[in-house]
């Protein structure tokens, strides 16, 4: 077995990129077309891409007939680009482009650990981590742009390492910077912020923070800024200057980061966040040696050597920077965590190759029982899942995660290495039921799809379209038609006024608070969609 194992693990610790192609492909190939696009980000990014493709918003995306200044349009040129080159449609190119965007991640982790000078084994072992966390694979099923941007940042982080090490910074810097560049277009400020931060505190960690002040780096600070120059023009050429610094700069930078108006959480979010998401490998925290760790032997020495910290001190430092750093935020969402995720991988990765045997039997024997706890729980329990639909498929799904968890369990005597090929090869067959029957029968649950298509018919039939309180953009993607927009309820009495035949979808809590309603207004149709129900409500 032993032997087996061996050469399973040097053919594909030869050949890292063939496996993780492979592995993403072996994810993803099953569901690149067989769900509609859900609530709420996917349905409104298909607007906004329906938009640059239909309408030359190249710029400044748009969404629902109005600018849409949340997100830079760099990750919709990467779907323009697929969508050019592939024979793929939409929605195929969403799901392919958060395939592809998955593989970038796990390619640019992998760079990160051999470029601070892991050996090949800790490389693929940090990679298989991370195709084993079950948070991070189910990303590689929803088309966002965070896969991309993390991606793009990690790359950042490795070439200011090297910046920093080499005897010669050469243009390391630069292609830091510009990576950082393209990272801020991807999604926005964090893309430098994260390489920025983590560099000054490694730097001053080791009391060598004047390289961060030579000229390879002013030189690659400056190529950044004229890249994003380059985008603001744009967005100025296009939109105006005004749009650029209330709208752009003020609502969405600053008011987010400072005083939100959406996802405000306390500052102990990610605390309790992070550990769910990196299930099953918080686990790790049963076999780390955590008393020597948190030891004044251990921190004094620590401190001591500072000058000579290396690369576990860099990863260390850009783990709790970026933690530190989005606990300080006003907004805090769960996605944001995924920079945090290969440092983390890598150093447990590193750290497998010095554990004795009963540590890693006691860590493959936890992440075995988590495995059958979800299964036995979703047996036991997955009638009682609040969906107000029929789920198909999850007594497959929660007989493989037993079926897996007990292989994993096997395997524990037999090292690392099997532990980690097993849950890989377990998640990816337990991702076919998710894939193919779960996540498909949840449409009518998640998608505004079947409530979009009607409002389509609506408006083909000659009604004028409104909502009121709605997210805006879910339902404008599959309707094929923009909707009136308000939160006003007295534009939308004055437009049913104007107009003969309205269509109005409102959410239900809205429309019972609504009770002197116009009397000739009828409700056609109900859904619940993400846990909000929203209503068709009809004049004609």
């Amino acid at each position: 077995m032993a032997r087996i194992i061996s050469r399973i693990w040097n053919r594909l610790e030869n050949h890292p990129w063939l496996t993780m192609i492979v592995a993403v492909s072996a994810q993803t190939w099953f569901t690149l077309n067989n769900r509609a696009l859900w609530f709420s980000d996917e349905v409104r990014y298909a607007n906004a891409y329906q938009n640059l493709v239909q309408h030359g918003k190249w710029m400044v995306l748009s969404l629902n007939g109005q600018p849409y200044p949340d997100k830079p349009p760099v990750y919709f040129w990467f779907l323009w680009l697929i969508d050019t080159v592939t024979p793929a449609d939409m929605p195929t190119v969403f799901f392919l482009g958060a395939a592809l965007s998955g593989l970038f991640f796990l390619g640019a982790a992998y760079f990160l650990a051999r470029t601070l000078g892991f050996n090949k084994t800790v490389s693929l072992a940090s990679v298989l981590i991370l195709l084993s966390t079950f948070f991070l694979t189910a990303l590689f099923h929803y088309s966002r742009m965070d896969l991309m941007f993390t991606a793009l940042i990690i790359l950042s982080h490795a070439c200011l390492f090297k910046a920093f090490n080499d005897e010669q910074q050469g243009h390391w810097p630069l292609y830091a910077f510009l990576l950082a560049g393209i990272a801020t277009l991807v999604k926005g400020p964090l893309g430098f912020i994260f390489p920025l931060i983590t560099s000054g505190v490694y730097l001053l960690w080791k009391s060598e923070l004047k390289k961060l002040f030579t000229r390879q780096m002013l030189l690659g600070f400056m190529s950044m800024i004229a890249l994003l120059t380059a985008w603001v023009a744009g967005v100025m050429a296009v939109e105006g200057p005004s749009f650029l610094v209330n709208t752009v700069v003020g609502k969405h930078v600053i008011q987010r980061a400072t005083q939100t108006f959406h996802h405000r959480e306390s500052i102990y979010y990610y605390f309790a966040a992070f550990p769910l998401a990196w299930l099953p490998w918080t686990l790790f925290i049963a076999v780390t040696p955590v008393r020597k760790i948190l030891s004044p032997e251990y921190l004094k020495e620590l401190w001591t050597n500072r000058r000579m910290a290396g690369p576990r001190t860099f990863l260390w430092i850009m783990f709790i920077t970026i933690f530190a750093f989005l606990s300080s935020l006003s907004g805090k969402v769960l996605i944001y965590i995924l920079p945090m995720f290969p440092p983390l991988a890598i150093l447990i990765g590193d750290t497998m190759q010095t554990m004795n045997e009963k540590r890693t039997t006691r860590l493959w024997t936890l992440i075995a029982g988590l495995w059958g706890v979800f299964g036995l729980g979703l047996i036991l329990a997955g009638d009682l899942l609040p969906f107000p639909v029929p789920v198909r498929g999850l007594g497959i799904a929660a007989c493989l995660l037993i079926i897996g968890g007990a292989v994993i369990f096997t395997a524990r005597k037999h090292g690392n290495k099997a532990g980690l090929l097993c849950s890989v090869l377990a998640l990816i067959l337990w991702l076919h039921p998710i894939g193919l029957m779960v996540a498909p029968s949840l449409d009518n649950a998640m998608s505004p799809k079947q409530q979009s298509l009607k409002i389509g018919q609506y408006i083909k039939d000659g009604y004028t379209p409104l909502a009121y309180k709605i997210y805006s953009g879910i339902f404008t993607y599959y309707a094929q038609h923009d909707l009136n927009e308000t939160g006003n309820i007295d534009e939308i009495v004055r437009t049913m006024d104007a107009h003969d035949k309205v269509v109005l979808v409102i959410r239900e809590k809205h429309w019972k608070t609504w009770p002197d309603h116009p009397a000739d207004l009828k409700v056609t149709d109900r859904q619940d969609i993400a846990g909000m129900i929203y209503l068709l409500v009809v004049k004609d």
